[in-house]
């Protein structure tokens, strides 16, 4: 674990670019790697846990029952994974103003906003899945428009839809841009998880038995999950910070300066 810092970034007025925001985003990733994926990754435990079976594996006699159980293992990953992106928020801001993270102090700044970041979550999540549940271009359409919310809603102080409607201003003008930021993350993310499971399960079901194997394909998922979740986080982090320094002029020590 390293707590290298990075310069904090000055750009001009005006000036958004996707390849900045990846790069930017990899640096401050790769500096915490290790504190972001634990972060994320004991995030993730929860709502794994929900999910397991009961003894023996049979399913549950009353099939509401696991419906039940799925919801409440939704409704538990978006409370913690959320909480997590608090938490990272505020260590990758401190990383691009060139000071160490201090966990203790990200996730002070998390528990201080958990209820309006869980509230946007909740808000966001219902309506970006109803929307793809209906026709999967409005879904992605809305996910773009609130791709930056969450950083809004912490470090602007903003309530739920006053943090959905600053993140459709700020992303006004750059939606293409950042929807093929989205995808450049997810699609090799889709790629590697789905290649990753398939060959840990298909080892470990070669090498030993199945019970064993599936026990490493979930491992291998909650690693991939957790890795994956950091850099999506990141990435919200570092758009954010983009967008206000194109559209605002401001820098990163002026959009920080709220945490002081």
């Amino acid at each position: 674990m390293t707590n290298a810092s990075l310069p904090a970034g000055r750009f001009a007025p005006g000036d958004f670019r996707v390849g900045q925001v990846l790069s930017q985003t990899w640096r401050v990733f790769s500096r915490n790697f290790l504190t972001f994926i634990i972060v994320t990754g004991i995030a993730s435990l929860p709502p794994i846990l929900v999910q397991q079976p009961l003894p023996g594996g049979s399913p549950p006699a009353d099939p509401f029952q696991g419906l039940g159980l799925a919801f409440l293992a939704i409704l538990i990953a978006v409370i913690f994974n959320t909480l997590a992106q608090g938490i990272l928020l505020y260590g990758a801001f401190e990383i691009m103003r060139g000071r160490p993270m201090n966990l203790a102090e990200s996730a002070k700044v998390g528990l201080r906003r958990f209820f309006p970041i869980v509230g946007l979550a909740i808000v966001v999540s219902f309506l970006v899945g109803l929307a793809m549940a209906l026709l999967l271009v409005p879904g992605l359409m809305l996910l773009t428009m609130w791709f930056v919310a969450t950083p809004v809603c912490v470090v602007e102080r903003a309530g739920v839809f006053r943090s959905m409607g600053r993140s459709r201003e700020l992303t006004k003008g750059h939606r293409w841009k950042i929807f093929g930021l989205y995808l450049v993350v997810l699609i090799p993310a889709l790629i590697i998880g789905a290649i990753l499971g398939a060959v840990i399960v298909s080892g470990g079901a070669a090498v030993i038995n199945s019970a064993l194997s599936s026990t490493l394909g979930k491992i291998a998922n909650l690693i991939w999950s957790a890795v994956w979740t950091a850099f999506l986080a990141i990435l919200a982090v570092v758009t954010y910070h983009d967008l206000r320094v194109a559209k605002e002029g401001v820098d990163t020590d002026q959009i920080a300066a709220v945490f002081e």
